[in-house]
């Protein structure tokens, strides 16, 4: 299977195989998660509303998993890229609603 960032993205020799740019992204990614947690403590959530965003990220995990898989069966398939794409905004997604209600206050 392919992962995301492989080699089959690094032949292009573009901007984002520099490590100088890697680096950077990635603590910019960083920085934009810390900040967003931040904002999410001054929220407050109902434990019973946390509760159905935890089980629904457990669910998630195995349709993320399914999704992923597709997406790395499109790439050899060459069919391109969009199947991944869609699968990895898809968990960014998530991971910020899961982060959202596990930085909230508990009523």
């Amino acid at each position: 299977m392919l992962a995301f960032g492989s080699a089959a993205a690094a032949s292009d020799g573009g901007i984002f195989t520099n490590p100088l740019i890697l680096f950077l992204g990635v603590l910019l990614s960083i920085i934009i998660f810390w900040k967003f947690c931040g904002w999410a403590k001054k929220f407050e959530l109902s434990g019973g509303f946390k509760k159905i965003i935890f089980i629904l990220t457990a669910i998630g995990l195995i349709g993320f998993n399914v999704l992923y898989s597709m997406g790395n069966a499109a790439i050899q398939a060459g069919n391109g890229w969009g199947t991944a794409t869609i699968a990895l905004l898809a968990a960014l997604v998530w991971a910020f609603v899961f982060a959202f209600a596990l930085m909230a206050e508990t009523k």
